[in-house]
Formats: C-alpha cells, sequence, structure tokens
C-alpha cells in the first residue's frame, strides 16, 4: 500500500479535477458532471473525517453503471465526446477509493488528459483563461505528491510548478513557431463536437423563426474592398426542393446536370471565418464563384459542400459576384423536380394561383404580380408566428397571414409550382452586423434567413424574397426591431446599450483573433511569420536545425543559471544527517550520496556491533521524519538531535 495523501496535497488533487472538469461542462451530460461532483464532495468529506469511503463492490457496482450510462448516452465510448465523459465520471470513481499516494497521482493524470481533451474540442477566450490555471492546478499537485514525507505548502507548490511551466516557455514558443505546420490535423476523433444549433437540410414552418433569438454566431465575414450593402448580403447554404405540404427537404443526392454560371458584376473578395456547426455546408455570398482553403463541392442548385463536416473553425476565402444569369435551359429532370406539389394538399392556394396566373403573361411577370399580392395581402412579420395546421400554406394565406421568412418563401415557391413555373427554397443569412474593432461582419444565427428562386427563360435562376415585400426593414436593418417582441422588451434594451454593444465587439474581436492567429496557424500563417522574421527561403530542414539549436541554446542558459544559483540549505533533519553521516565517517563507515538509511545502518551495524542499537534508535527516528505523513514536529527533531547525541556517546564508549 502506498503512502497515504497529505492533506494539502489531497486539497490540490480535488481543486485539479474539478477545474478539469470544468473545462467540458457545456458538452458533457449534465449527470456526468453531477457524478464528477459528487465524487470531489465526497472525498473532501473523507479527508474532514464525515463520511467513510465506499466498499469495494459497491464501487464495482456503480461504475458498472456509469460504463452503461456512457454507453447509452453515446452509443460508443470511443471520441472525444464519449471519451471525455468517461473520465469524468471514472475519476470521480477514483476518488471513491482514493487513499495513498499513487490513487491521488492517477486522479491528477486523468485531470491533466481532460484538460488536453478539452484542448481538442472548442478553443475560444474564456477556455483560454481556464486552460492554464487547470494545467498549473495539476503541476502543482504532482509538486505537492512528489516531495518525501508530509508535502509541500500550497503555495510553494504553486511557485515551484510555476516557475517551472515558467522556464518551459521557451521551448514551448519555439515548437509553436518552427514544427512544420502540415495540412490537416494528425489525427481525426469521431464525434469531437456535438450538434450545434445551425440551419438544416429541412424547413418546417417555424424552424428558421426558432434560429432568429439566438445569438450564436454562425461565421465572420472580412471584405477586401467596399461590402455590399445589407439588402444585398445573401449567404446562400441548403437549398430545398422536396415539398410534402408542410415540410421542404433538400435533393443533395438528385442527379440533374449543374447549370452553368455567368457572371455579369465584377467579383467581390471576401474572408470567412466559419464557426463549427456539424454539417457540411460552407456559406458564400449568392453567387459564389470561387472556394480557396478547404476541399468542397458545389451541387446541382449551387450549395457548396465541404468533404467532410465542419467540426472545428474553419477559415476560408471566397469570390462572389452579385448579378449573374444562367445561360442554357433547365434539363427535364430539373423541371420536374421543382415543379412538384403533393396531390391534394393547400387546394385553396392552387385556386389562388390559377387566379393570380389568369391576370399576367409570361413567368416573370407572374412572379412579380405574387411579390405584389404578399405586399398588398396584408400580411404580417413575426418572430412568433402560430402554429399552422395540415395545410400549412392554406392555413398561412388565408387564415393566420402571420409568419416569418420561411413561412413566406415555402408560401411563395408553392405559389410558383402551382402555375407550373420551377421555383425552389434557398435557405441561408442575410445581412450581418459590423464590428467596428475587429473591422469584419458578424453573422449570427438570428440573421438565418430564406427565400425562393424561379426559374426565368434566357434568365436562370431568379432570387425573389417575398419577406421585402411584408417587411422592407428586415432587409435594411435586420431583425433588430422585431426582436423585443420575442427576447424580452428587457433583453432588447440591454444589447442596445452603446459601452454593452462595445463590450461585446471587443470580447469578439479579441477571440477571433485569438482564432484566426493562434488556433488557426496553419502553414500560410507560419510562412508569412518567418518571413517577417527574414527566413523567407528556410525549407524543413533549416526549421529542424533552428529548432535544436534554439533549444540548445535555452538549455545552456538554464545550465548556467541554475550553477549560479546559490545552494539550497539543508533543512533541520537534513542537517542532522549530514552530522550522522560526517560522526560515522569518522569511525570507519563509508556512507555514498545514494545510500538509504538501512543501507547505512547495517553497514554502520556490522563495523560497530557495539553501537547497533543507537544506530538503529536513530534510523527509525529520521525514517520517521523523512518519510513519515506528517510535516517534522520540533518535538520530533528535538528526539533525532538526542538520538544523534546518544550514538555519539555509544561510539567514543567504545
Amino acid at each position: 500500500m502506498s503512502a497515504p495523501v497529505p492533506a494539502t496535497a489531497a486539497r490540490l488533487m480535488l481543486l485539479t479535477f474539478a477545474a478539469a472538469c470544468a473545462l467540458h461542462v457545456d458538452r458533457a451530460p449534465p449527470w456526468c458532471t453531477a457524478m464528477a461532483a459528487g465524487g470531489i464532495l465526497w472525498h473532501w468529506l473523507h479527508q474532514a473525517g464525515r463520511l467513510p469511503l465506499p466498499g469495494r463492490w459497491t464501487r464495482y457496482l456503480l461504475a458498472a453503471v456509469l460504463l452503461a450510462g456512457v454507453m447509452m448516452n453515446f452509443g460508443t465510448i470511443n471520441g472525444l465526446a464519449a471519451g471525455s465523459a468517461l473520465l469524468m465520471v471514472m475519476g470521480g470513481m477514483k476518488l471513491l477509493e482514493t487513499r495513498g499516494r499513487r490513487d491521488a497521482v492517477i486522479v491528477t493524470f486523468v485531470a491533466m488528459i481532460l484538460v488536453l481533451a478539452a484542448g481538442l474540442g472548442r478553443r475560444g477566450l474564456v477556455r483560454l483563461a481556464l486552460f492554464p490555471g487547470a494545467a498549473w492546478a495539476a503541476l502543482a499537485t504532482l509538486a505537492a505528491l512528489g516531495g518525501p514525507g508530509a508535502s509541500l505548502p500550497a503555495r510553494r507548490a504553486f511557485a515551484r510548478s510555476g516557475v517551472a511551466a515558467l522556464l518551459a516557455m521557451p521551448f514551448a514558443v519555439l515548437a509553436f513557431v518552427l514544427v512544420p505546420r502540415l495540412p490537416g490535423a494528425l489525427w481525426s476523433l469521431p464525434g469531437s463536437e456535438t450538434a450545434r444549433t445551425g440551419l438544416s437540410e429541412e424547413m418546417s414552418p417555424g424552424s428558421i423563426s426558432e434560429l432568429a433569438i439566438s445569438d450564436d454566431i454562425a461565421f465572420r465575414v472580412r471584405f477586401d474592398g467596399e461590402p455590399p450593402p445589407p439588402p444585398l448580403r445573401y449567404w446562400r447554404g441548403p437549398v430545398l426542393h422536396e415539398f410534402d405540404g408542410f415540410t421542404w427537404r433538400s435533393a443533395r443526392n438528385f442527379g440533374a446536370p449543374r447549370q452553368a454560371v455567368e457572371f455579369l458584376s465584377p467579383p467581390l473578395r471576401y474572408q470567412v471565418m466559419l464557426e463549427p456547426h456539424g454539417q457540411a455546408y460552407l456559406f458564400a455570398l449568392d453567387m459564389a464563384g470561387a472556394i480557396e482553403g478547404r476541399r468542397h463541392m458545389r451541387t446541382f442548385d449551387g450549395q457548396l459542400l465541404s468533404q467532410r463536416p465542419v467540426t472545428a473553425p474553419l477559415v476560408y476565402e471566397g469570390t462572389s459576384h452579385l448579378r449573374w444569369r444562367n445561360p442554357g435551359p433547365l434539363s427535364i429532370l430539373g423541371r420536374r423536380l421543382d415543379t412538384q406539389l403533393p396531390p391534394g394538399r393547400n387546394p385553396r392556394t392552387l385556386e389562388l394561383a390559377a387566379a393570380l396566373r389568369a391576370e399576367v403573361d409570361g413567368d416573370r411577370a407572374y412572379a412579380e404580380r405574387v411579390m405584389r399580392y404578399f405586399g398588398e395581402g396584408g400580411f404580417e412579420y413575426t418572430l412568433t408566428p402560430p402554429l399552422l395546421n395540415y395545410d400549412s400554406v392554406d392555413d398561412l394565406l388565408f387564415n393566420t397571414r402571420l409568419g416569418f421568412c420561411g413561412h413566406f418563401a415555402s408560401a411563395f415557391v408553392t405559389l410558383m409550382r402551382a402555375a407550373g413555373v420551377p421555383a425552389r427554397v434557398v435557405t441561408g443569412y442575410l445581412g450581418g452586423s459590423w464590428n467596428p474593432i475587429g473591422r469584419y461582419y458578424t453573422v449570427r444565427q438570428s440573421d438565418a434567413h430564406a427565400w425562393a428562386e424561379v426559374w426565368i427563360e434566357g434568365e436562370g435562376w431568379v432570387r425573389f424574397d417575398p419577406t421585402s415585400m411584408v417587411a422592407p426593414q428586415r432587409l435594411q436593418r435586420g431583425l433588430s426591431e422585431f426582436l423585443p417582441a420575442a427576447r424580452g422588451a428587457t433583453g432588447a434594451l440591454v444589447l442596445e446599450g452603446s459601452w454593452l454593444r462595445t463590450l461585446r465587439d471587443g470580447w469578439d474581436a479579441a477571440g477571433s483573433w485569438w482564432q484566426e492567429q493562434v488556433v488557426n496557424f496553419n502553414a500560410a500563417r507560419q510562412r508569412d511569420l518567418l518571413g517577417w522574421l527574414g527566413l523567407d527561403d528556410i525549407d524543413y530542414r533549416g526549421m529542424a536545425a533552428l529548432l535544436l539549436a534554439g533549444s540548445l541554446a535555452w538549455l545552456v542558459v538554464l545550465l548556467v543559471l541554475a550553477a549560479r544559483r546559490p545552494r539550497a540549505r539543508p533543512d533541520p533533519v537534513g542537517r542532522i544527517w549530514n552530522a550522522y553521516a560526517a560522526l560515522l565517517a569518522r569511525h570507519g563507515v563509508a556512507i555514498t550520496p545514494h545510500d538509504g538509511p538501512e543501507a547505512v545502518r547495517r553497514r554502520a551495524s556490522r563495523r560497530r556491533p557495539d553501537a547497533a542499537p543507537a544506530v538503529e534508535r536513530f534510523t527509525r527516528s529520521y525514517e520517521s521524519l523523512r518519510f513519515g505523513r506528517d510535516a517534522p514536529t520540533a518535538a520530533g527533531i528535538g528526539h533525532l538531535r538526542g538520538a544523534l547525541r546518544e550514538l555519539r556517546r555509544a561510539l567514543r564508549r567504545a
């Protein structure tokens, strides 16, 4: 059995494990967090003498239940999320059997793995503040557990581990700057991110309005030149074709050929900093010309899809054109897809379409007539529309007349298809707010939007946004004037405060800089930094040589500092041991620095059998002070000095 855990080291161990678990609270199931917290509380009460540790079979049963719980929750124990949850609950379980130093070291290493695992997930500024604290606490715990006898006081443990971390920092900086950056990750972790709020491949009445009250950031955009005005900043996302009368769905696996695009306006260049959303969508200003920085594909309907889900912050460059046309004809398959309607659904809408179509000639004229219908029909734009019945479009057009952008886009496309005009729903984002500190636009989930595209012969797919007829201020000023009703007046007024908005913009700009310059420090940014340092032409071998030379140089500095540092004066117990060793050496007992107390006792007893009892008493007293659980006391040190005096008299008598 290992030595018991000193009280100070036990408290540091609990602090370390709690800090490591705090990094996972936002993505671990609540019951996992509760189990870890319960283990911490139980061990703390045990240290205080108020609660015994549970028995072996109780722990075995609880461990089996927790393992089954993780399996049921995640379906696996592999991956970042499931593995982290398993470490949290099993670390809490380990606390229920921690009695010795070995157990405490295991718990501390579990905490360090949790800290590393948190670094593989989301890496925002809040986590940046927590990472060093959790890592420092872990190092301090190991320092407190590593010494002989009683652990170091907490202040000395933190000081010693902090100095060690600072001395190692130059090695970390050299490695960060000079280790070659390879494209992609060195490993792939399944399930590294849980599902996130955002657009999907389906749209039902009210689904987009639920996003409108979310302040979560979808992406940030920095334009190279003058940005387009807000009403033209349509960020294209999932395109929806299939309709069952209530829900729209994408047709990603549809085999229609991709339409050729002819751009009619100069290119706009920009950089997108996309937040992880767990899907494959890449958002670009409509219509995208080229995307650089991520392998992707363009579907037949103009969606941009990454080759793998976006589970980590992603930066890519985009080029778009605000005006374009499709010069070719629409394929038979494409026309069939984008004119289909479910039979027997929304009959009153079909009658309305026939009446409106009879008033005009041509598909464009009909689309413009339907747009006027939305502007003149008494419709109202709201973030809290009522629930719609089975025939959702009929209910919207003839009963409630209250809706969000998704409601109006769905109704518009249904009216188009009812007249035989190909049309589809496009979802994405509209607008974005300017961040004057970071000098970029922030597009939030509250900017989610839906619009329609109609096929006009000779022009191709043309955007029509019925929301612009119902609530034109939505396109000009965003959702700001609609949010009070959805969030509550108090929450809306708080956001309007100038200093709070400045604070939010500053925090977001700092987080964006950290993400862009540190987390996404890729090969291109590494080349730019090395060029700024005057190392434009350096290759991998040169970087390796520079890394080795820099590391050796800093190692020499550390050795010089260590040599010039005054030698630490031994503690009272150590000074008495030195006197003991000198005494035995004078009487012919040779002692080397690596000899332990037992080896010295045996050697001295063989050399001077007459003094063996005195040597035995000194050895036992010394071992009790040096390797005991409690810190040496004045009485114990006095007893050791007395044993040394007795040994000195015994050696003189012989």
